[in-house]
Formats: structure tokens, sequence, C-alpha cells
């Protein structure tokens, strides 16, 4: 992908499409055994007796997945400065090994008031399944830009 030069070159309701990645069974269970140490994304049995009915991706894996797809994409590789935080929602649980798309939407572009030579960039992650497009994170990301 061709890296943005200036977050100039952005606008409110532009979208990338980022194409896609999937997250093996295998790094699941590690990212869950590491960084979510919950049953239903750790164990198949106990996965089947929760809410989900099964084994499920945690859904701060998909979010730390979708963030290095963004910056592997190079998109944002000659002006990303920084991250200020993001408002998550997993509207849908991801299972293993289930392939998945990411577009990436300019929700809000300023110049900032401190620092003139910023922007802050308010960017939506959506994540959907390849299969049949049901969105399993809607991420809001506040980026610092360079102009």
């Amino acid at each position: 992908m061709t890296p943005l030069r200036s977050a100039d070159d952005l606008a409110p309701g532009m979208a990338f499409d980022l194409g896609g990645f999937v997250l093996p069974r295998a790094e699941v269970l590690e990212f869950a055994r590491r960084w979510d140490p919950q049953p239903f994304h750790l164990d198949e049995e106990a996965a089947r007796h929760s809410v989900f009915g099964r084994l499920v991706a945690s859904g701060l894996h998909t979010y730390s997945a979708a963030v290095g797809h963004l910056i592997r994409s190079g998109l944002l590789a000659e002006i990303n400065l920084a991250g200020g935080g993001a408002e998550l929602t997993w509207p849908a649980p991801l299972d293993p090994d289930e392939p998945v798309t990411m577009r990436l939407v300019v929700e809000e572009i300023r110049t900032s008031r401190s620092k003139p030579a910023m922007a802050v960039a308010k960017l939506r992650y959506l994540v959907t399944t390849a299969r049949n497009g049901t969105v399993v994170l809607d991420a809001l990301g506040t980026h610092f830009l360079k102009r």
C-alpha cells in the first residue's frame, strides 16, 4: 500500500481496505494463556458451556492483530507518531482460523491545538469475517499524525 505523506491528505469519510488476516488456533491459545486466560479462550470443553458455546479468540487479541495489520500495511508508515487511546467493541466473537478483512475509516481529523505540525485523527478499525461480513471488531482509535 502506498504510504500517506501527510495527515493533510486525509478527510472524514475516506476509507482504506487493508486486506485480511487470520488468527490461527495455536496463536489464539497462546495469546489467551499469556494475556487473557479466560476459559472460553483456552479450553474447548469449558468454552462449550460459556455464553459463546465454543472456543473464541480474545477481543484483545483481535484488536492487537488489527493494530499490527494497520502498521504492517504501510499506510501510516511515514506519518504515524503515536496512539492516544481507543474505544473498543466486539459485536460478535471471532473463531480461531476464521479469515477476516479490515477497513480503516477516517472519522475525524484536526490540527493539534498545541502542536500545529501534528494532526489528531480518529480512525475507525472495522474487522469483519471474510465469509459473511460479520463485524468482530469496531474500534475507534486516536492517532497523532505528522502534517
